[in-house]
């Protein structure tokens, strides 16, 4: 019964400490994008679409986050659909006008293998556009499998910043037989995107910046949420 959890906790800890320096640096660029109110996107495709949910309109999260959310790349219109969607050339450009990014802002992607064309084509839309992209992916599975994009690049390759998330290659932290199971990459790209934002706010305290910080609406305490919601909703979509 405790397979998964005796499996996955220490490989979390584990990977937090050895990616520390990644992370710090991670950390210090979402406090320049707080302290400057420039917006932190967050984009993935298929199941690692839920890192950027993770990190958007959440309580104890950043108010000046924003996930690039798309039926197009969701498994919820389709897991097969958003499969096909998330390899077609051309996808990123369009996201990345729709969606008004714009120099000075923080990219997010996250990808567990790296290899589709509409996360290493918005890495590079990043770096054109002078907007500092952070990959979180697993280098494990990305270095062991082929590219799938025209230029050849994988989204390690691209990205200004790389988080390695420690999954394996094809994610599976347990074997029965021949069955593989116990996908890893979402743990711990969960777990990689709380110690940002957790770091980023302490970081903002200690120097005295200001942080948009989203508290639980399901308490009686009061929040500063509709004002914060006001201020972000002209320029984040889907908020």
């Amino acid at each position: 019964m405790l397979d998964y959890i005796t499996a996955s906790l220490p490989r979390v800890q584990a990977l937090i400490e050895r990616q520390q320096d990644a992370l710090s640096q991670a950390a210090e660029r979402m406090v320049e994008a707080v302290a400057a109110d420039r917006l932190i996107y967050a984009f993935g495709t298929g199941h690692s679409h839920m890192i950027p949910m993770e990190l958007f309109g959440r309580a104890g999260g950043l108010a000046n986050a924003a996930a690039i959310l798309d039926d197009t790349i969701l498994n919820g219109a389709g897991a097969t659909r958003s499969s096909r969607m998330e390899r077609l050339p051309g996808l990123a450009d369009i996201l990345w006008d729709e969606f008004g990014v714009s120099a000075g802002d923080v990219m997010l992607i996250v990808s567990n293998s790296g290899l589709n064309a509409s996360v290493v084509e918005m890495a590079q839309r990043a770096r054109r556009e002078s907007v500092y992209c952070i990959a979180i992916t697993s280098l494990q599975q990305s270095q062991a499998n082929t590219a799938r994009h025209a230029s050849g690049a994988k989204l390690y390759q691209v990205a200004d910043l790389v988080i390695d998330n420690g999954a394996p290659d094809g994610d599976a932290l347990l074997h029965y037989g021949d069955l593989g199971t116990g996908a890893f990459s979402s743990l711990s790209g969960i777990a990689i995107a709380q110690t940002l934002v957790a770091e980023t706010v302490r970081r903002c305290v200690e120097r005295g910046i200001e942080v948009p910080l989203y508290q639980s609406q399901n308490t009686d305490r009061r929040t500063g949420n509709d004002a914060l919601f006001a201020r972000y909703k002209p320029r984040i979509r889907h908020l």
